[in-house]
């Protein structure tokens, strides 16, 4: 029968017909499960879209081998950086989760900070935070900053020329 929602590692080994710890064991890669039996049960995760919860490998591991992309918004500006980390990341083996973190209704400034506090340890393993409003905090993770609105301090920040830039933009067209 169809499974509707997220799938869970119960709908996998009902629908293999093994016990939960037979799909842990083939899921992560254990070599004490018959070739066929694991080939059977990765069929089913094929067809049910079962995927592991970045938390519980979070918890079990304590790594996601996911980094954030902390926007305030996405506009133009963050969606031109997400393309371009994202291009960046191809091959490496992390994953990359977009988070806009302003929330209507509360004041703009610290949004980078309640976006870290929510995500780091358990989502994230280290977060690029686009045009952070504040210097940004010691965190359990690594952290770099583009484009800070407090200019380029702080331990890891990338910052741009704007005045640079305009120059050069501006020769050009003259």
């Amino acid at each position: 029968s169809p499974v509707f929602g997220r799938v869970t590692i119960n709908d996998v080994a009902r629908a293999a017909g093994v016990s939960v710890s037979t799909v842990s064991k083939v899921v992560n890669g254990r070599y004490d499960v018959a070739l066929a039996t694991s080939k059977r049960v990765m069929g089913v995760v094929t067809e049910l879209g079962y995927e592991t919860s970045l938390v519980a490998s979070s918890l079990r591991r304590q790594r996601t081998n996911v980094i954030g992309i902390l926007v305030a918004e996405f506009e133009s500006f963050s969606v031109e950086l997400l393309k371009g980390i994202s291009a960046a990341a191809t091959g490496t083996g992390y994953e990359l989760l977009a988070y806009s973190g302003r929330v209507a209704g509360v004041s703009p400034t610290g949004w980078e900070r309640r976006s870290l506090s929510r995500l780091a340890g358990t989502l994230i393993d280290g977060a690029i935070i686009v045009t952070p409003t504040t210097l940004m905090p010691t965190t359990s993770i690594p952290v770099v900053a583009i484009d800070p609105h407090s200019g380029p301090g702080g331990p890891s920040a990338i910052d741009s020329d704007n005045v640079g830039g305009a120059r050069v933009a501006t020769r050009h067209l003259v």
